[in-house]
């Protein structure tokens, strides 16, 4: 199953926990980017997310709730072969966290600025994997993406970037899945009725068997065949 979503939910948290009164609020919600007058935007952008083309400057409603943190699964933006395994492929993925503040942070101001927040961003974040079988999260861009004045002062939303990646196993070619309890992440194709395959045969031995010819200078020139034995499990 992708990590995808239990990764955002897990920079959500650490967020919620780790920023204590330099925010109002940490959501990890995608529909929040409508709030903030931003888009997904599917061309070459290496995190996607970039100021939405009718909202060039801060939404209302998102400037009234700042400052804030939004995180963004940015979505899967590569898979690739993972070595030599022909079925296990690396798969990478971005997350964007949104960080809104006021730009200038001075001694009347009781948050922390907008820069400030980024940097408690990402040092909360960088190199953590959450207990997750993903790689640590890799710091990468930090990017404006829009400012607007409220109460007289200029207020920021900034985009921190982060990558990572973990493995996935893909079917043997021409199997189905082949859940082995409801806490299997296939069971989802039982739930609704999918086709399934039955358990895979046992693996028991290898057989080698060596032929040696009569006329063979060397061992080496010996011809070897390996047949597998299995046998599918008993029934408990």
């Amino acid at each position: 199953m992708s990590l995808l979503i239990p990764l955002q939910t897990a920079i959500a948290d650490r967020l919620q926990q780790g920023l204590g009164r330099m925010v109002r609020e940490v959501a990890a919600d995608l529909d929040e980017t409508a709030v903030c007058g931003l888009e997904l935007d599917h061309g070459g952008c290496r995190s996607r997310l970039t100021p939405g083309r009718a909202a060039p400057v801060l939404h209302p409603q998102a400037l009234a709730r700042l400052p804030a943190v939004w995180t963004v699964a940015g979505g899967i933006v590569a898979s690739r072969p993972a070595g030599n395994q022909r079925q296990r492929y690396k798969t990478e993925a971005r997350f964007t966290v949104l960080a809104g503040d006021r730009l200038h942070a001075d001694a009347g101001y009781p948050g922390a600025g907008v820069w400030a927040l980024v940097y408690a961003v990402r040092r909360l974040l960088s190199a953590q994997d959450f207990g997750l079988p993903v790689a640590p999260l890799l710091p990468e861009q930090v990017r404006p993406l829009g400012q607007a004045e409220r109460d007289g002062e200029p207020w920021s939303l900034m985009a921190c970037d982060f990558s990572s990646h973990w493995l996935e196993d893909a079917l043997d070619n021409g199997r189905w899945p082949s859940p082995q309890g409801e806490a299997d992440p296939d069971a989802l194709f039982a739930r609704f009725g999918g086709r399934l395959d039955g358990p895979q045969p046992e693996w028991l031995r290898t057989r080698l068997d060596y032929a040696f010819p009569a006329d063979a200078a060397f061992p080496a020139d010996a011809a070897v065949r390996a047949q597998d034995a299995a046998q599918r499990a008993k029934p408990r």
